[in-house]
């Protein structure tokens, strides 16, 4: 299995101009070892500075912590941050991080405006909006998420096309009760079962409602389907999967209900719109 470390080992042994066989026996290995390091193995500990020495990079580099000019690989860094992180503690600095990136794209921004709020005088959005990128952050003390995509070359629309079942799944989100049944279903904890006639009793919707709304959701893969056979009779039963897009949509229509007049940072510098005409 590829690893950071093989590939870059790859990339500097081409770079030096040397072979597997060469590079062995310039580590006194055999061209087997160097050829298992390349496909994602790892050397002795005492052969790594040797190794470094012989490929003219630092070990930073050569594990993907520095480029070859030396200098941090601050996507590295990140990631390696966010594994030593405690659990509680992760989704703050990836916020943390979301923001001051989104901040950054302003030109003028001074440094010490980049970086995340300590406390929350009024809710806000941080709001990016640029010909190739949209990001969207809603920053309050109890509700916090960061949305951002590149927009492709042919516009949005390209990917996102008005379809028949994009309009299925709409008329879903338009009905009520089907909403009750999806807030209702998202607070089942892991590889929780329920029947149709569980659901009617706990939401007070009548059973052949609560039917067709399930039987809706399992054509979307939003429930699944098994049979319960007990011996003495054979019924129905229903998982849920938590889908991340559907509560991002939950999440998002929420917010787009309740205007916030507050951006900061607001960041508008675009020519072109996300949904291009076609050709």
């Amino acid at each position: 299995m590829d690893t950071k470390f093989s590939q870059n080992l790859i990339r500097y042994r081409k770079k030096a101009g040397l072979t597997q066989s060469q590079l062995a026996a310039a580590l006194m290995v055999t061209p087997q070892a160097v050829s298992k390091w390349e496909k994602g193995s790892y050397p002795d500990s005492e052969l790594l500075p040797e190794l470094a020495l012989t490929l003219g990079v630092s070990l930073d580099s050569l594990f993907g912590l520095r480029d070859d000019d030396g200098n941090v690989d601050m996507s590295i860094a990140a990631a390696q941050k966010v594994k030593k992180l405690p659990p509680e503690e992760k989704g703050r600095f990836i916020m943390e991080q979301f923001y001051s990136m989104l901040s950054a794209y302003n030109a003028n921004t001074a440094p010490e405006n980049i970086r995340f709020p300590l406390t929350f005088a009024r809710e806000t959005f941080a709001h990016l909006r640029t010909d190739n990128e949209l990001g969207l952050a809603r920053l309050n003390p109890d509700m916090q998420y960061v949305c951002f995509m590149r927009i492709p070359e042919n516009g949005i629309n390209s990917y996102a096309k008005i379809q028949p079942r994009m309009l299925e799944l709409f008329s879903i989100l338009a009905d009520e009760n089907a909403l009750r049944v999806i807030s209702y279903a998202e607070t089942f904890g892991r590889n929780f079962i329920i029947t149709k006639k569980a659901i009617s009793d706990k939401l007070g919707i009548a059973e052949e409602i609560v039917s067709d709304i399930v039987e809706r959701l399992c054509n979307f893969g939003i429930m699944w389907k098994l049979t319960a056979d007990t011996g003495r009779e054979a019924f129905p039963i229903y998982g849920y999967v938590h889908n991340i897009p559907l509560v991002g949509i939950m999440t998002l229509a929420e917010s787009l209900i309740h205007y916030i007049s507050c951006c900061e940072p607001d960041i508008d510098i675009w020519e072109k719109p996300p949904f291009r005409a076609q050709k």
